[in-house]
């Protein structure tokens, strides 16, 4: 531990140097902090637990280098779920990006896939949850590779990308990720559609994600279905579904309601883990967000909220007893230029 820590404070030390060499922009990032209470679970173990954690830290540096490059460099720590352990650092974002004329961008590194980065960013509420996407590890919202990306005044958004599917970890095979997006964004409507085949040790994934949107001065509303196939080399292919649906509803100037639901069309799901282990791999889930946000300060939200999962009966005959989560989420934001 106390090694990773001192490698983490040189890094922050070279950035610190570059940003005197360069044109630095600013140090910017976000804290949140949490008291969890499990209500009820199906599993024992962590049935009744309650207490508090860290669900995330992000710490990012963002430079301009000048005739229309940047650079930014992202860290991020996590308490662990459920048990005990420390929060160790670890490179969630890294790389260069150059403006080649028009509305087009070039971006190499570890950065976001096109497969829910707008979804997530209509969401809002990503500190409190996943999109359903990212939730069940239908697709990773880091890889190492290189994107092409742009927009047009019409509302047009476009983005291509190749990259390792490895996430932001090492590459261990000669399998790649090729990645697409097409979407359209005005002051009323939100659409995505984005997709990606990527092979992996042996394995063939195909997603697909179809995603539509409704804004306003009321809030926002959006669904959507997501779809991913898994085809091994030998033996049969399996798929799975989830259609997703959320709802924010403006209070006031500072307050939302929001509300989300997503459903999982099959089983067969891998158990997500985290902060909300799901039971997915034997019976059909169904997961229910609800909460408030309220701006309490121009840099702190504040948002209790519920998570409720219930479970149809699979093809196995099984079917869980519900969970039940209560949560008091903050979210502290911070930023400083250099």
């Amino acid at each position: 531990m106390l090694k990773k820590v001192t490698l983490f404070c040189i890094a922050l030390c070279s950035l610190a140097s570059f940003s005197v060499m360069g044109h630095a922009d600013d140090i910017k990032g976000y804290i949140l902090p949490e008291y969890y209470i499990t209500g009820s679970n199906h599993n024992d173990a962590i049935d009744g637990q309650h207490g508090f954690w860290l669900r995330r830290i992000y710490f990012g540096y963002n430079t301009d280098l000048g005739n229309g490059w940047s650079a930014r460099v992202r860290f991020e720590m996590n308490s662990p779920a459920f048990k005990e352990g420390t929060m160790d650092p670890y490179i969630k974002n890294a790389h260069l990006a150059g403006k080649l004329g028009g509305d087009l961008q070039l971006i190499m590194g570890i950065i976001e896939p096109p497969s829910f980065d707008r979804i997530e960013k209509f969401w809002g509420y990503r500190y409190i949850e996943k999109t359903a996407q990212d939730f069940f590890k239908f697709a990773s919202s880091r890889d190492f590779g290189v994107a092409l990306t742009g927009n047009t005044k019409s509302g047009l958004v476009y983005t291509v990308m190749y990259g390792n599917y490895g996430s932001n970890k090492g590459e261990d095979n000669k399998g790649k990720a090729v990645y697409g997006r097409i979407g359209y964004d005005s002051k009323s409507l939100f659409l995505d559609l984005n997709g990606y085949y990527a092979a992996d040790n042996g394995k063939d994934y195909t997603n697909l994600t179809l995603f539509g949107g409704l804004k306003g001065d009321w809030g926002r509303f959006g669904v959507g279905y997501h779809y991913l196939d898994i085809a091994p080399e030998t033996g049969d292919s399996t798929n799975n579904g989830i259609i997703s649906a959320f709802a924010v509803v403006n209070m006031s100037k500072k307050s939302e309601l929001f509300v989300r639901y997503d459903h999982l069309t099959n089983e067969n799901f891998k158990n997500p883990g985290g902060y909300v282990p799901i039971e997915c791999a034997n019976s059909k889930a169904r997961f229910v967000i609800a909460g408030m946000n309220f701006r309490i300060h121009k840099m702190i939200q504040f948002s209790p909220n519920v998570k409720y999962v219930f479970f149809g009966e699979g093809d196995s005959g099984i079917k869980h007893d519900s969970d039940f989560y209560i949560n008091l989420t903050a979210k502290i934001d911070f930023k400083t230029k250099i």
